[in-house]
């Protein structure tokens, strides 16, 4: 625990870097960026942001975004292990609030830190940028807390990430690659329609991911989409949204085939997954179509492909260090 003196201070410090569930938070950079990609107009492939330097205006707003909307969806995601406790300790995952390594009250502060730092960031753009900060703060409580609880209602669920990890989160990137010279050609209905790939490319991508948890779920009396309507349905449902996701790519604003072809990729594993339902066929359906998004925003974002590494191997030696377990990982398990 955090008060245990008996645990060393460094240990302690990265239990609450770690509880901002840093390796989840990737998903949310890679929908950000695709938003700046399509929304505004950064030149041809590899000329994005193609140095560590990121001297221009654009990067280095693209940059304070990602950092800003990144602390709010951290908050959200402390919140919603607190929310969680009891079946994240029956499912045998995230242990730190669980299993007792961090208390309550602190998670409570790190999270409230995380929301405040967040949303005083978005001023640094404008009011625009701020109320999508609060858009997306307010969808995460509602998602996670009475008395609506989102994440407990079969469809509640689904909306709430359509709208908060896919159309608004993308629409963060999309404001910030406008911003701030182009702002006079920024045409709002055009980011909503771009905004919605993305958001039912999440939908899918949640769908699946309640399949494997269903299990858990049932034992706590959650009425997610899966325990309502079975694992062949919401596997179809799933499915349904993928294929939803790349034909709405059509309506970017640029360079669209940066959704459309991972979307293409992507719906032949939620097609296996309608097909079995199992939690093998889920486990591939959530996992892979996030990395062959990333992939191709790297293409974009050389620089971003650095920041997915630290990530991905920084994580891994933190829960084997700590846990003596192997995450993230793409097997299934």
């Amino acid at each position: 625990m955090v008060g245990n003196k008996k645990t060393p201070l460094g240990a302690r410090l990265l239990d609450c870097f770690f509880l901002l569930r840093i390796a989840l938070l990737a998903p949310v950079w890679t929908i950000l960026l695709v938003g700046w990609i399509t929304g505004g107009k950064h030149g041809t492939v590899f000329t994005a942001c193609s140095s560590l330097q990121c001297k221009d205006a654009g990067a280095a707003y693209l940059w304070l975004a990602l950092a800003g909307f990144s602390l709010v969806v951290a908050s959200i995601y402390v919140v919603n292990q607190i929310a969680d406790i009891e079946s994240d300790r029956i499912n045998h995952k995230l242990f730190l609030l669980p299993h007792g390594y961090l208390s309550v009250r602190t998670a409570w502060v790190l999270a409230a830190a995380c929301a405040s730092i967040g949303l005083t960031s978005a001023f640094l753009f404008d009011m625009e940028m701020a109320a999508l900060y609060v858009t997306g703060l307010v969808l995460g409580f509602f998602y996670n807390l009475p008395p609506l609880q989102l994440k407990n209602r079969a469809w509640g669920g689904v909306i709430a990430n359509i709208l908060g990890h896919g159309m608004v989160t993308f629409l963060v990137g999309w404001h910030a690659g406008h911003f701030p010279d182009s702002l006079a050609g920024e045409n709002p209905l055009r980011g909503l329609l771009s905004s919605l790939s993305p958001g039912m490319a999440i939908a899918a991508v949640f769908l699946a991911t309640t399949i494997p948890d269903a299990a858990g779920d049932r034992l706590t009396n959650k009425k997610t989409f899966c325990i309502r309507y079975g694992e062949k349905k919401t596997a179809l449902a799933a499915a349904l949204f993928c294929a939803a996701a790349l034909l709405s790519s059509v309506f970017m604003e640029n360079n669209f085939w940066v959704m459309a072809i991972p979307s293409t990729m992507s719906l032949a594993l939620f097609v296996a997954l309608a097909c079995t339902a199992n939690t093998r066929a889920a486990f591939h359906a959530f996992k892979w179509p996030v990395f062959l998004l990333t992939a191709f925003v790297i293409i974009f974002v050389p620089i971003y492909g650095v920041l997915i590494l630290l990530t991905f191997f920084g994580s891994r030696a933190y829960y084997r260090w700590r846990f003596s377990i192997e995450y993230p990982t793409f097997k299934t398990k």
